[in-house]
């Protein structure tokens, strides 16, 4: 999932726990090594609502499941 990211252009930082930013969206992230992934959006541009940014990131997890 990771380098997927960094491959869209985010920056994920190494380890379980940090601050995703990239593409205007900024979030914390947490994972419990395990399979609870936690995602935080701290900041995002004005005209992307909350709802519109969740869906994404939640597509993005659904679409990385098992690889």
């Amino acid at each position: 999932m990771k380098r997927k990211l960094q491959n869209a252009g985010i920056h994920v930082p190494p380890g379980n726990r940090g601050e995703l930013s990239g593409k205007g969206i900024t979030a914390d992230f947490e994972w419990d090594g395990q399979s609870n992934l936690t995602i935080t959006i701290t900041e995002k541009p004005f005209i992307v609502s909350c709802e519109v940014a969740a869906m994404k990131i939640k597509q993005f997890v659904r679409q990385c499941h098992g690889s």
